[in-house]
Order: structure tokens, then sequence, then C-alpha cells
């Protein structure tokens, strides 16, 4: 059967024994009265979010809904039996109202008369709650049984997030820290040139000559191929670094910045993270190391224009920050509504 959610909230319900017999009441210690009785209530939108079956989640209101409506009706007859004259009390809805009860008329015998009433009311009192309780404990221990499973496996998996989002900074930490990058630009305007130079070059006369290549793969996909002489007088840098540099560039830009990135490299760097079980494409790499203001253009990541004139008055972009994102735990982000999915 489909499973839904539901809310629970487990309550100590207060009998107020006490002061609901007023003046009349003449504690009997041979007497053991509960002062609370555990209930589960069965909420919808609210409280602890718990998986169950539509018979379940009704099976288990009805049982909630019984203990305390018996609970009520023992209260009643308690408050009746002490010499009460009108009182209302619903557990299952919290309402209720009555009239005090005052000290009984000083008749002769009057005090030994209240004790022995008010230890009969409390006897049978006592009997109804244990009653009330043993019917209603298997589903008590039931949902507790399902609330702790719930909270252990929603531990287990904020854990697990947590160890992946653990495994995945270092990672990334790791990658930024390898200076395996070059970039090179011929002048402004022109495009900026990035590789890897850990990685095989294309092979002789397969180059452009001095300047990139750009080719169109079967599927007319726009390709970037290098001629490794071109930049192998270049200082080779960091992923933080270069992301530095490539924003210190997109920052003076007076236009689009054209990035060409080598696509060896952006398949490389996927590739690297897979293999250490951290899935995720080039462009989210990249935003990790340089910020979200970076959008997928033909030949990889380019940084988001903002022209020069709307620079002072529009939010600033997400540039230049090499530290890298944090990736969050357990978000929990889910929102449970009342009883449904089915």
């Amino acid at each position: 059967m489909t499973r839904g959610w539901t809310g629970v909230s487990l309550e100590n319900v207060r009998l107020e024994v006490a002061e609901i017999a007023g003046l009349a009441f003449r504690p009997d210690p041979s007497v053991a009265l509960p002062e609370r009785v555990e209930v589960y209530r069965i909420l919808d939108g609210r409280g602890e979010p718990l998986p169950c079956t539509p018979a379940e989640h009704e099976r288990w209101e009805r049982a909630a809904v019984a203990c305390l409506g018996r609970l009520s009706r023992a209260l009643e007859e308690f408050y009746w039996a002490h010499g009460g004259t009108m009182i209302e009390i619903d557990l299952v809805t919290g309402r209720g109202s009555r009239y005090g009860i005052g000290r009984p008329r000083r008749w002769p015998g009057w005090e030994r008369r209240a004790v022995e009433r008010s230890a009969r009311a409390q006897r049978v009192l006592a009997l109804e709650v244990a009653r009330a309780v043993e019917d209603y404990r298997p589903v008590l221990a039931e949902v507790a049984l399902r609330v702790a499973e719930e909270r252990a496996a929603r531990r287990a998996a904020m854990e697990a997030e947590q160890r992946a989002a653990r495994h995945r900074r270092t990672v990334l930490d790791e990658l930024a820290q390898r200076r395996v990058w070059q970039h090179r630009s011929a002048g402004p305007g022109e495009p900026v040139l990035v590789r890897r130079v850990d990685l095989p070059g294309p092979g002789p006369g397969s180059g452009p000559g001095p300047v990139p290549g750009v080719g169109t793969e079967p599927g007319g996909a726009a390709t970037v191929t290098f001629d490794d002489s071109v930049m192998l007088d270049q200082e080779s840098v960091s992923a933080r670094e270069l992301a530095d540099a490539l924003n210190a560039v997109a920052r003076q830009a007076e236009g689009p910045v054209d990035i060409r990135w080598d696509e060896r490299a952006r398949a490389a760097t996927e590739a690297e993270c897979l293999a250490r079980e951290v899935r995720l494409t080039f462009l989210e790499w990249w935003q990790d190391l340089a910020g979200p203001s970076w959008r997928p253009g033909p030949h990889g990541p380019v940084p988001v224009f903002v022209p020069p004139g709307q620079r002072a008055s529009a939010p600033r972009p997400s540039f230049g920050g090499t530290g890298m994102g944090g990736t969050g735990g357990f978000s929990g982000g889910h929102s449970y509504g009342g009883f449904g999915g089915y």
C-alpha cells in the first residue's frame, strides 16, 4: 500500500485530578493516580513528519481520540462523585468548563464521609485510567517505534549527506590546488584561451597554428583546438588563481568576455571528479570556484557581462571569490502538508 505522511506529536495530557475535585478532594495514599497520560496526537500539516499508510493514519487517530474521550468521561464522573454539579471536559480538543466544588457542609461525620467518598472516586478513576492506558498501549508503542525508526533514518541520511559534502569539498579543494592551468589573451577584445598543461597535446600538425582553431563536431557543437606551442611560455597556475585572474578580466572588460576552454581540460576535470564519486558538470565545478555569475558559453563558462555604466548601481556580480563555495549539510527541505499523497 502506498505510504504518505502525517504529523505526530507526543503529548503528556494532564489529568488535573485535584483541581477538578476542588475542596472536596482528599488524597488517598493507597491509590496511584497518574498526573499525566502519554498520547500521540495525529496532526494534519503540523508535528513531526511520519510516514504511514492511510489505514495506519486512521487507526492511530481513532485510538488517540478513543483514549482521550474515555479519560474525559472518567474525569467528569470523578467530578460528579465529589459533589460537582456542572462540568464539560474534552481532552481531544482541549476545551472544557466546570463549576468549582466548595467545602462540604460541616454536618456530624462530614470529614469521614468526604474522605470515603473521595477515596471511592479515586479508585474508580484509577481503574478507568489504567484501562484506557492499557487499551491505547499497543498504538502508543507502534507509533513510538515508527518515530524512532524515522528519526534514525533522517539522522543517517543527514550524516550521509554531510559525509558526501565533506568528500565533495575535499575533492574540489584538491583539484583547485593543482597548478596545471594556463590562460592567455592576445590583447583587449581578444579571446582568452584556457588549457591544462598536464594533458597530452593534440599531436603534431593537429593544432591550427599560432592561434586556436574553432571547428565543428559531428553534432554541430563548436570545439576549440589548441596548439601547445602558443602557450608554452605561460606560467601554470592553480584553479583558484585562474578564477582570480578571469574574474579580474571580467570586472575590467568593456564588453562580453570570450573565454575559450580547451575541451580536453573540461572533459578531464569532469572525469577526475567522477572518478572520485563527485558528479558535476564543468560549469558547476567552475561556479564553485569563481562564483555563480558565470553562464554556459559556446566554449565553456563565460562571465555574465555588466556594462561599465551600470556597475556602480547594479548589484555586484559574484566574481572574485576564490574561496570554494560551501556545501550545506542536510537541508531537509520537505514541506509536509496534511495527510495525503495517496
